[in-house]
């Protein structure tokens, strides 16, 4: 088996020192764990051979992750969010069926801040879908979350490993070359520092020009702890996720990226019907662009 290389972005976490140790007790590989502290306050981890925590000035979520993927050894990325909880020998179970252009992510569960453990009186999610923009009574936006439990359950049978339209953005297991150097990292540009990470890099993973694929592998789980903005190490600015919003639906309904094979319709197709999405969404997508003129700068 390969290296795992854990990387995790963390700012203000009052958790990171449990799930350090948590990692440490659940993974059976030649792993290591890249921690990047994204600004003070910096929590004290206990020291350990396979841990390496960088210290550093706040620069956002994204690039933190791209400075933990750089520094990083191994030939997979398991990148987590700093409150997570995953299954015995996550590392070594994903990397046995992975392939080159797969970007995957393991079976998602709500975690729970007392065990530390799966929540198991709330469902389970493997599917993921981004959500039309265009109906969305709040406003033009993929909306957060994506969670497609109907899928889930129509598609239990399904196992261990199937396509999903896209991830949640709190786990996901790729080549660390393939996000260096096709992916080029997390985008900041247009999206910001810290927001949209799972429209961004679940569709630059299905719509560009080698051919990659979002997969759920259902043979392990990992748990995210849904923390409340009164717990949260630090503040956030709605005007700014706003903005990201609204900008990333524009970026990729209008088709801006330049290196994409594949526009969104082709992803859409590949997984309809979607919910949320109407059998008219082009035409209104075509209305809606012709009344709101847009630039990728703006």
């Amino acid at each position: 088996m390969s290296r795992v290389s854990v990387i995790i972005a963390a700012r203000g976490e009052r958790h990171l020192p449990r799930m350090v140790e948590h990692l440490h007790a659940r993974l059976t590989g030649d792993y290591e764990i890249v921690v990047v502290q994204d600004g003070e306050p910096y929590q004290t981890v206990r020291p350990h051979p396979r841990l390496h925590v960088h210290n550093r000035k706040y620069a956002g979520l994204k690039p933190s992750i791209n400075h933990a993927a750089k520094v990083a050894t191994g030939k997979y990325l398991l990148k987590l969010d700093a409150h997570c909880a995953v299954s015995q020998g996550i590392d070594e179970i994903l990397q046995a069926s992975m392939q080159p252009n797969w970007m995957v992510v393991p079976r998602f569960y709500t975690l729970s801040e007392k065990t530390w453990e799966p929540d198991r009186n709330k469902p389970h999610n493997d599917y993921w879908l981004l959500d039309c923009p265009l109906t969305d009574p709040k406003g033009y936006r993929f909306r957060a979350g994506g969670y497609w439990f109907d899928r889930t359950e129509a598609r239990a049978g399904i196992m261990p490993r199937d396509e999903t339209m896209t991830h949640h953005g709190s786990a996901w297991f790729v080549e660390r070359e393939f996000f260096t150097e096709k992916l080029r990292g997390m985008q900041s540009e247009g999206y910001g520092v810290s927001y949209m990470e799972p429209a961004d890099l679940g569709l630059r993973t299905w719509l560009g020009p080698w051919g990659g694929r979002c997969i759920v592998n259902k043979d392990v789980w990992y748990a995210h702890l849904h923390q409340q903005a009164s717990v949260r190490g630090y503040g956030i600015s709605m005007r700014e996720i706003k903005r990201s919003y609204l900008w990333t639906a524009n970026y990729w309904m209008r088709g801006a990226w330049p290196e994409a094979v594949h526009d969104i319709g082709w992803l859409i197709d590949r997984f309809w019907p979607v919910p949320t999405w109407p059998d008219n969404w082009r035409q209104l997508q075509a209305e809606y662009a012709r009344a709101h003129p847009w630039e990728p700068g703006i």
